[in-house]
């Protein structure tokens, strides 16, 4: 067969397995917002249905026999990308039987409502068969793709493809040691210890943080013409097509969880979006890692939504709007006031590491084998303990607050303390160079931002790793130090202390 056709075969399966996707996503974004409860058997046939044919569209052998007759062929350096790209995603995704992936699927869509009916009456025991289900096919998985090292990697590749435990493992640790010693500095401190929450312990009307939620989406970039947002029980992000993301926000007690989890999402969409158009229907057009996808939402909820230069252009908004009457510098110690939340995604910047920190060895240790599933409230409150001096008085809170695993998503957790580590870090780059960054954003201008993260992160769509991004943008690979290092000033800053 003539290497045109080739090329043809492998342009149509990647645009019929990306508009399947996006057809399954679109059930999945209306399961979580606006489909009634007893819909749930329904929708789990029919994701199950298209995990199917997505399945047996990528691993058939039409497909995969294209591939690898390109494999050796002399193509132009995009189509040599592409091309290696998925032989190797095929590869694996062919060492995972079709029943394997019907039963993953429908197990996971029944899993995720037991999740919530379990958060709902905060009792694990509803959530903890279907739990154990998922535990086991993940092993399964894990075993079936047979990556080496640690039987965590096979999962793990799936959201960091080139991370390892073996690497990640040391950073997590120095990230630990050095933010428990962060945190015991601010709890030593007379300005910290003195503070008390005032302001955000009051009434904010909840259609107000919505309508300054919708202008912070829109001033960051995020048009209605391309996006819209919605509410759910876990906010989330999602690409539906060409100009089709949406988001998901939620308000809670902490008056800024709105307008923060706005920030957080519309980061995620704007990454999305800001991918080239060409990539759409084909392999190159995501992310090449959930962690530097992580970065997008993080670098805009923290590196610019927790910045000093940030609220001196929002606090008056916020001032007019809530009738405020303190002080600029009250406001900004209170939006970054440091305390050992229960809720990771309510988390402050430096407590939410360890959120991640204490879920990555717990599902490591779950898919090793070394605890099981039965013990996982009693360990998650030792950890929280241990960690955070504090312990959830219920499952709710604890060890069912996440959405993740009734989704079978083991492996993703770490993407999110990468991610925090990478924005960091870019903010760091970004600085270099636009000096004048910050006063930009003290104006509410984000445009030179908006288009630097496109140019130099956005555009490369899963052209190369997230490392070697990250690399080429800041000169040097994973850093956690970057992190703690903005973090020491920042903090250390606020409370005067050296």
């Amino acid at each position: 067969m003539k290497t045109k056709e080739d090329l043809e075969i492998i342009a149509r399966y990647q645009k019929e397995i990306r508009l399947l996707s996006q057809t399954s996503g679109l059930l999945q974004w209306d399961q979580r917002t606006y489909m009634p409860k007893k819909a749930i058997k329904s929708r789990a046939e029919q994701t199950a249905l298209l995990s199917s044919l997505i399945h047996e569209k990528f691993t058939s052998d039409e497909f995969f026999n294209a591939i690898s007759r390109l494999k050796n062929k002399n193509l132009d350096e995009e189509s040599t990308l592409i091309v290696r790209k998925l032989y190797k995603e095929i590869s694996k995704s062919k060492k995972l039987p079709k029943e394997f992936i019907e039963e993953l699927s429908k197990t996971s869509s029944i899993a995720n409502k037991a999740w919530e009916e379990a958060r709902e009456r905060k009792d694990f025991s509803i959530f903890l068969p279907h739990l154990k289900k998922l535990i086991d096919l993940k092993r399964k998985q894990a075993k079936l793709i047979e990556l080496p090292g640690h039987i965590y990697n096979s999962l793990l590749d799936d959201f960091e493809e080139g991370m390892t435990v073996e690497k990640l493992t040391p950073v997590f640790q120095e990230l630990k040691t050095n933010l428990i010693s962060i945190i015991k500095k601010i709890k030593s401190s007379r300005d910290y210890n003195e503070l008390k929450i005032k302001i955000l312990g009051g009434k904010f009307p909840k259609e107000l943080q919505m309508e300054l939620a919708k202008d912070v989406a829109k001033a960051i970039g995020l048009e209605e013409d391309y996006s819209r947002i919605d509410f759910s029980e876990h906010p989330f992000s999602i690409k539906l097509g060409t100009n089709d993301g949406r988001i998901t926000t939620n308000i809670r007690t902490d008056p800024l969880f709105c307008f923060g989890a706005t920030m957080h999402e519309s980061g995620h969409t704007l990454y999305e979006l800001g991918i080239p158009e060409e990539y759409e229907y084909n392999i190159m057009g995501d992310a090449p890692s959930y962690g530097l996808h992580e970065s997008q939402s993080r670098f805009w909820e923290n590196m610019i939504g927790l910045s000093k230069p940030f609220w001196k252009y929002y606090f008056p908004k916020f001032k007019e709007r809530f009738k405020i009457k303190e002080k600029f510098n009250e406001w900004y110690k209170e939006v970054n006031f440091v305390t050992p939340g229960l809720i990771r995604i309510e988390a402050d910047e430096i407590h939410y590491c360890l959120h991640i920190i204490l879920r990555f060895e717990l599902e490591k240790a779950l898919i090793e084998g070394s605890i099981q599933a039965e013990s996982l409230p009693k360990l998650w409150n030792e950890k929280m303990k241990e960690f955070f001096g504090v312990e959830p008085k219920n499952d709710k809170d604890g060890v069912m607050q996440d959405i993740h695993w009734s989704e079978g998503c083991f492996g993703y957790f770490p993407s999110y303390a990468i991610g925090t580590i990478y924005a960091a870090q870019i903010y760091e780059a970004l600085k270099k160079d636009i000096p004048d960054m910050e006063k930009d954003i003290e104006k509410g201008d984000y445009k030179k931002i908006k288009s630097w993260l496109k140019q130099k992160i956005h555009k490369h769509g899963a052209k190369f790793l997230a490392e070697d991004i990250i690399k080429e943008v800041c000169g040097e690979g994973l850093n956690p130090k970057v992190f703690i290092d903005y973090l020491n000033k920042k903090y250390l800053e606020m409370y005067n202390l050296k």
